[in-house]
């Protein structure tokens, strides 16, 4: 379905999207170097948000950080591919753990920490943009809608962590009836939920609402990726002749990033683009431009992560059948 969209709107577009190479071509070098300058911002804070979380429920080294930013761009480019809730990126992270003779469980509680954490960095910086764009009378239904339904996503995993801890009954039952859906869906045999992750991911969760404090350090650095993020966007927006706004990069962002949760194909590939594209020409700039400060963005934020997160995990499965 998302095809199809995509392909409607460049064949009714075509015109308009003949520029869009032109502009690519003819982007503002010193933009470019400012949006990368915002991945490497972006993937710093990603190293930090996984370290300070394992910080928060065992001892880091700084010895330990090389393997946990390795584990840290891996498991960004597997919850990429996989749709999981985030969830995928425990296996690099645990294996990075498991390398600096981490406890696994310990290290699935950071873990967990640290993707709790990431949706609540983004609601904070949802709030001020939407703050921003409020008082200045910018704020469309468009956005309202997309921070709506992110918020109701947030709220779902809330739901799920707090029956980790004080149901785990239930929350077995639930996990069982989401596999019999999914079952009936891809009308596949009917899988039993593995009590041992169960198990484990109540233990996770125990441990990191023990202390609610240790959450401070990680949700800093969860802000500051999706700050990196809108910044990426932003520089990719100026570089290929658009409006320099932080706002309208702010509202694109967020629509971006909720079409790429509720997309059916991992990575939002295809919703992310329609997204973006969709709030920027809303706001008036034109399509080519548009398009192509998308193209600039997701190659920074989607495809430059996959593929070094890639190599990343590749090289790791090499060391460790060696």
């Amino acid at each position: 379905m998302v095809g199809a969209v995509v392909l409607v709107v460049v064949w009714t577009q075509r015109r308009d999207l003949t520029d869009v190479a032109h502009e690519v071509h003819l982007a503002d070098p010193r933009w470019l170097l400012a949006l990368a300058g915002a991945l490497l911002l972006w993937w710093a804070a990603w190293t930090a948000l996984q370290a300070t979380a394992l910080a928060g429920v065992t001892r880091v080294r700084v010895a330990d950080l090389p393997e946990i930013a390795r584990g840290a761009v891996t498991a960004v480019a597997l919850n990429s591919v996989v749709t999981s809730a985030g969830l995928a990126g425990l296996a690099p992270m645990a294996r990075a753990g498991r390398r600096r003779g981490m406890p696994r469980a310990e290290v699935a509680s950071g873990y967990l920490l640290a993707a709790t954490v990431t949706d609540l960095g983004f609601v904070l910086v949802l709030v001020a943009g939407f703050g921003v764009l409020g008082a200045h009378g910018r704020l469309t239904g468009l956005d309202l809608l997309a921070g709506g339904l992110f918020l109701a996503l947030t709220a779902g995993r809330v739901v799920l962590t707090v029956l980790a801890v004080r149901r785990p009954a239930a929350l077995h039952g639930l996990l069982a009836r989401a596999l019999r859906v999914r079952a009936w869906v891809l009308r596949r045999p009917v899988a039993e939920p593995d009590p041992a992750r169960t198990h484990e991911l109540v233990e996770a969760a125990e441990l990191v609402t023990r202390r609610p404090a240790r959450a401070v350090p990680p949700l800093l650095a969860a802000t500051v990726v999706d700050v990196a993020g809108v910044l990426m966007l932003w520089a990719a927006l100026a570089a290929v002749g658009g409006p320099v706004d932080l706002g309208l990069a702010l509202s694109a962002y967020v629509l971006a990033s909720v079409a790429a949760i509720l997309g059916p194909i991992p990575g939002g590939v295809g919703a992310a683009e329609v997204g973006s594209v969709a709030a920027l020409t809303v706001a008036g700039v034109p399509l080519g431009v548009a398009v192509a400060a998308t193209l600039l963005f997701r190659v920074a934020e989607f495809w430059v992560p996959l593929a070094v997160g890639g190599l990343a995990w590749i090289t790791a499965r090499r060391e460790v059948a060696a």
